[in-house]
Parts: structure tokens; sequence; C-alpha cells
């Protein structure tokens, strides 16, 4: 068997065995990376050298390697073969060319040599690198659909100007979570325009909201320690659960909505309400 039978046969392995532990098997698409994190801001990082697992990523092929860059795609077979005996020889081959972004790596020019060099064990390799700059997380581990959501934080992020905040305070799992949040500050916009009479300026309704309704109930959360009884979910999370619980509430019982504190304590206590 070819060393490049082996090494398709290694990636069949290990996506088999990756799908089994519900990580990701496929290359993550720039594409996809770059639009959803909105990335914009480029710098040269020169010539140094990368360990191979953090490559894991590819410009227009992804679909051609796995997420260890081990070949799946039988017509890769002479290139492959050839830049194996490049590297196995006196010369050995160029250093390829990649993008960072956090601490994931994107092959721009090298997917041959990426793939080789990991078929062949080697821990790093050598290559020209430029890193797009984001305050969003990027590891080698995120999934396309986390690659989503990203995009809605940063869209959020970028709407209300809260960036400054850090992005884990609103980090949400659910798939419309962002666009939730949002809805919340237009509807608190809404309010607090009929209370004062006046259209209230979008920097100001943010800040306003941020204040008086997110903060004070993210705060009940952290009191009530609610959010260990909810792996995987984050504290921005359990805040549109609550408050989905509060609409429920005034929906049910009318009056005055409840406090944070209040709010908090009945969806933990299992959402029976003040009849309950």
């Amino acid at each position: 068997m070819s060393r490049f039978d082996r090494a398709r046969r290694a990636a069949l392995v290990q996506d088999l065995l990756r799908h089994a532990l519900g990580r990701p098997s496929d290359l993550l698409p720039f594409e996809v990376v770059r639009d959803g994190l909105k990335l914009r801001h480029l710098v040269d990082r020169g010539l140094v050298e990368v360990p191979l697992d953090r490559i894991v990523g590819s410009i227009g092929r992804a679909r051609e390697f796995n997420r260890a860059f081990l070949p799946r795609d039988p017509a890769l077979r002479d290139r492959w073969e050839e830049v194996r005996q490049l590297a196995t020889g006196p010369a050995g081959f160029p250093p390829v060319e990649l993008y960072r972004v956090g601490e994931a790596y994107f092959v721009a020019d090298g997917h041959h040599r990426v793939s080789v060099a990991r078929a062949l064990g080697a821990p790093a390799i050598e290559a020209w690198v430029r890193e797009y700059l984001t305050a969003l997380p990027l590891s080698p581990e995120t999934t396309v659909e986390e690659i989503l959501l990203q995009e809605g934080l940063a869209d959020f992020l970028d709407s209300t100007g809260l960036a400054g905040e850090g992005p884990e305070l609103f980090r949400v799992t659910v798939a419309d979570g962002y666009q939730r949040l949002l809805d919340h500050v237009t509807v608190h916009r809404h309010f607090l325009g009929i209370e004062r009479g006046a259209a209230v300026p979008w920097p100001e309704a943010v800040a306003s909201w941020l204040e008086g309704v997110f903060r004070p109930m993210i705060e009940a959360i952290r009191r009530s320690r609610v959010l260990a009884r909810f792996p995987g979910r984050t504290e921005a999370d359990l805040y549109l659960f609550v408050m989905d619980h509060v609409h429920h509430l005034r929906e049910r019982y009318g009056g005055a909505p409840p406090s944070s504190t209040a709010a908090v304590a009945d969806f933990e206590a299992g959402g029976h309400g003040p009849e309950g």
C-alpha cells in the first residue's frame, strides 16, 4: 500500500472517530470564517514555525482534506506523492502560506505540503503567516456552527457598540440568541420613548438596557448559581430564558414585571408563578 493510500485510510478512520466523539472532521472554510467574524485588519507575521495541529482550515479546498489535513480525494494522489518525495529528499519544500485567526490557521498556499507533513508525523511546518486580528476567540476545534454563532455575536457587538464590554458577557449558544438580544434592546427603546414622550437615541437606549435590564438580570443569575443546572449554557442564555419566563408571568398574571431576583428565583423553582 502506498503512503498516499495509507494517509487516505487514516483520514477515513479519523473521520469516523471524530464523528463518534462529536468533534468536527471537516476543515474550516476560510470564507465562512472571514465573513462570520467580519475580518478586516491584516498583520504580516513573517516566517514562523507553526504547529501542524493548529492548521485546521483552507481557502477554497476545504472538502479535499479532513480536519487533520489527511487526503480524502483520490485525485490528489499524483501531486501528493510528488510533494512527499520532495519532503523526504535533501532539498525539502518551500514554506507554505497561512492566514492566522485566533489560535487557528488556514492554508492559502501549500495544501499538499501541509498534508504530507501531517502524514509524516512532523510537529510543525515553516510558514509565511499573515494574521487577521479579531477580539472573538477561534480555536482549532471550532465548528462551522460555532462560526455562525460568532457571526451573530459580531453583528450584535457592531450594532450596539458594546464590544468594549467584552464578547463573553453576551455570548449565547441558541441559534437566534443574538437577534433576540437586539430585539430586547429595540423593545426597551420603544417603551423608554413612551415613558419620556420623545424618541430615544439608539446609543442611549443600548446603555439604558445594559445597565437597567441586562446587568441586573446577570447579577441575579450569578447570585442564584442557577447556571450550574444548565451545563453548556451561558449567562446570556439564562438571561434569555428568564426573560421569556418573565414574559410568560406577565401574560398569565398581569401586573408589573417581577424584579430580576424574583424572576430568577421563580424560574429556578420551576416557573409555577406567584399563585403556584
